[in-house]
Order: C-alpha cells, then sequence, then structure tokens
C-alpha cells in the first residue's frame, strides 16, 4: 500500500461532497451556516508511553490543536465538517513529536421526493497507542504514526410509511508508519431492506459482500486477503408503540485465499426486546446462541449478548450495559482473526452546578483466541468539566488502562492525567 492514499482518498470525498451540495444551491438564502471555531491546549501526564510491563516510561506531553466545526444545511440537503490538527510535543521522548489529525465528513441529499443519498467519512492519523473506537479493541507497544480512513456511502428508497431499500459502500483502510504492522483494505458492498406488513408487524433483510486485502512494507508476508458474505433476517413484532421484540438469524462466512487461514462460517440466533419507560428511561436486551464451523479444526460454540439501560435526568445520564458474542479482528494492529469476548461498561454524567459538571466510567472486556489464549482488559476514567466567561472551558480527566494476558509480554498498565483549556465560539447565520 503506497503512503499518501489516505490522504489523497479523503480529497477526493472532500471534493465529490462540496460539488454534490454546492451544485444544486441557487441561493444562499435557502440555507443555514452554523460555524464554531475553536482551540483546545493541553498537559498530559503518561506514566506509560509504550505500554510496557517491565521497563515502563513516562512523559509530559504538551498538545495544541485549532479546529473547525461546519454546517450548512436546507430543506433537502446537508453538509457537516469537522477537523482538527493537533501539534504534539513530547518533554523527554521528543523524538516522538508529530500532528496529529481528526476529521469527519457528513452529508445527505434528497435526489427525488422518496430517494436520498448519505455520505460518510472519518479519518485519524495518530501515534496513540490504543485505539478506542467502537470497532477497534486495537492495542501497540510503540509510538509509531499511523492513519485510518472509514467511508459510507448509500441510497435509500422509502416506499411506505416504515418501508425502505437501501444499497451502500463501505471501505475502510489502515496505513502504519511501522513497516512491522499489517497495512489494509477491507470493501464491504451492502443491501438492506426493511418491510411492515401492517402497524405491528415487520421484516428487515440485509446482505453484504466483504472483500479484504493486506500488505507489509517490510517484505514478510501480511495475514491473509479472504472474501466473505453476511446474511440475515428479522422479524419484528411491535407490542405496543413503545416496546417491540424481534427474532432473527444470520449467517456469515469467511473464505482465505492464503495457507495460514482456516475458512470458515458462523451461524447465530438472536431473539431481543426493547422498551421504553418514558423519554427518559429506556431498556434493551438480546441474545442468542451461536456456532463457528471451522473447516479443518474443531466447531466453536457459545452465545452471543447486547444489553443496554439508558436513564436520562434533569442535569444528567447514566448508562448500563454489556455485549458479547464472537468478533473478528484483522484489520487492527495485533490480527487476532476469530475471538470470542463478553464485557460490561457503564457511564455516569451529572452537572453538578450551571458551570460545573462530572463524568465516569468503567468498563471490562475478556477475549480468547482460537489457541485458548485469554486476556482481560479494564478502562475507565472519570475528570470534572468547568464552563466560564461564555466560551471557555476547562477540564482535568484521569484514565487508566489494564491488560491481563496468558502471554505475559502483553500485559501492560498505563495512567494518565490531562488538563485540558478550551475555546470556542459558535456562529450563525
Amino acid at each position: 500500500m503506497r503512503r499518501g492514499k489516505i490522504g489523497l482518498i479523503s480529497k477526493i470525498w472532500i471534493l465529490f461532497l462540496m460539488s454534490l451540495f454546492l451544485f444544486p444551491m441557487t441561493s444562499s438564502g435557502q440555507y443555514s451556516f452554523e460555524l464554531i471555531p475553536r482551540i483546545s491546549v493541553s498537559q498530559v501526564y503518561d506514566d506509560n508511553i509504550y505500554l510496557d510491563n517491565i521497563n515502563e516510561k513516562s512523559d509530559y506531553l504538551t498538545t495544541v490543536s485549532p479546529g473547525i466545526n461546519l454546517t450548512i444545511s436546507s430543506l433537502n440537503n446537508s453538509l457537516s465538517l469537522d477537523y482538527a490538527p493537533t501539534w504534539v510535543w513530547y518533554d523527554k521522548h521528543d523524538e516522538n513529536d508529530t500532528v496529529r489529525q481528526a476529521g469527519t465528513l457528513g452529508f445527505w441529499q434528497n435526489m427525488a421526493e422518496h430517494l436520498r443519498f448519505d455520505l460518510t467519512d472519518t479519518y485519524l492519523r495518530t501515534e496513540e497507542p490504543i485505539e478506542e473506537t467502537e470497532d477497534v479493541e486495537g492495542v501497540r507497544t510503540s509510538r509509531n504514526t499511523y492513519q485510518r480512513n472509514t467511508g459510507n456511502a448509500s441510497l435509500r428508497y422509502q416506499f411506505g410509511p416504515e418501508d425502505t431499500i437501501a444499497f451502500g459502500y463501505r471501505h475502510n483502510l489502515l496505513e502504519n508508519e511501522d513497516p512491522t504492522l499489517v497495512d489494509g483494505r477491507i470493501q464491504n458492498p451492502f443491501a438492506v431492506i426493511n418491510y411492515w406488513f401492517n402497524v405491528r408487524n415487520g421484516l428487515e433483510l440485509d446482505y453484504g459482500f466483504t472483500d479484504a486485502n493486506f500488505s507489509r512494507e517490510d517484505d514478510v508476508m501480511a495475514g491473509d486477503d479472504y472474501t466473505g458474505h453476511a446474511t440475515g433476517i428479522q422479524y419484528i413484532y411491535r407490542i405496543t408503540p413503545y416496546t417491540r421484540g424481534s427474532i432473527g438469524y444470520n449467517f456469515t462466512n469467511r473464505n482465505f485465499e492464503g495457507l495460514t487461514e482456516e475458512d470458515y462460517k458462523v451461524h447465530e440466533g438472536s431473539v431481543s426486546f426493547e422498551h421504553a419507560f418514558s423519554p427518559d428511561l429506556s431498556v434493551s436486551i438480546g441474545g442468542g446462541p451461536f456456532i463457528q464451523q471451522n473447516e479443518i479444526s474443531d466447531d466453536e460454540t457459545g452465545y452471543s449478548y447486547d444489553a443496554l439501560l439508558v436513564k436520562r435526568f434533569e442535569r444528567g445520564s447514566f448508562t448500563i450495559g454489556g455485549r458479547g458474542g464472537w468478533d473478528e479482528a484483522y484489520l487492527e494492529a495485533e490480527r487476532r482473526g476469530f475471538t470470542t469476548y463478553w464485557s460490561a461498561n457503564t457511564t455516569l454524567d451529572y452537572q453538578i452546578m450551571e458551570p460545573l459538571s462530572v463524568y465516569g466510567g468503567v468498563s471490562y472486556r475478556q477475549d480468547k483466541d482460537p489457541a485458548d489464549r485469554e486476556w482481560e482488559t479494564r478502562r475507565g476514567n472519570s475528570g470534572l468539566r468547568w464552563a466560564f466567561l461564555r466560551w471557555f472551558s476547562l477540564s482535568l480527566d484521569y484514565s487508566y488502562a489494564v491488560r491481563d494476558d496468558d502471554v505475559n509480554t502483553e500485559d501492560f498498565r498505563v495512567n494518565r492525567v490531562m488538563l485540558l483549556l478550551t475555546a470556542s465560539k459558535q456562529l450563525r447565520w
């Protein structure tokens, strides 16, 4: 994979979005504009910057991050852009000095009365060793820079009050500065149909194709490329306007092109229940069995689950939940392949008084790979936010992460304390 490919793709997305958005514009009076410029300055103490369980090295990091958030919208389309470069200076290990990049784009356009186009794109360039996105649990033991870009485009047609059909394409790229790590690209064309027979009974059908390619720059063989299919069917029953249940089945397969990975199929059943007790309290729970059928080795069986309780109150919110089942890790720093896991988490956000709020959260996750290697990951954070002088805020944040692995060299413990000052102003016209 050539260097700079992610940056070039991001520029193409921007030009494409801007042309789509500006082409139908006939009068600026039809649009509303919101611009939020901001700048943040932080001081961070990290007691284990390389996530080493023996030779821990600490450092102080200073960051300066100007940013901008722009939203342009009308009745028929909307464009949102958020971008923030971050200059990072290390006090003792200045060989790690870098410029991080983070940006998101969102766009939608009504192409016709019932036809809508949606596009999102997210770009990240950083040297932070722990990836904490929703779909990535990767951990790195260096401060080498890496880039990740994720795009999603879809066309959705509404042919009934709640009936829709959508076709789309997802694209995920990973590029590492470290030549010993695997670069990769995963492409996912997909289709989803939602159809309601009546007010109470609905059906959802989905299909996705996966094409994954990997490479390394040190001439060492990367992990096997693969293709795969995923399809599912879900029957939904709406008990009341605030309560519904569902039952479903999903099938996934992976066909590897090399000799180091084993082909497999996954069959998964699920039953779920959702209920909103009030606008401020809701609960959802679901789960079911799965079986991984391997081409050569013994099959793997287990259970998947997903549970979440959300409580909002006048000055904050509280969530508690958990998730478990099977997972895949191919486009990450740690190529773990197929794994089983279970996890639990909780968060709290509360405004003590008008300018002052507190927040916190903890999470636990246990993973196991096909070789029965297990590892536990515990994370947590807490902090205070203080808003003052209309445009300014000051926050003090503490976070930690701990991994306990069967492979002792993969263990680590890290603590971070961050003091962050931010100034921002909202402009509308």
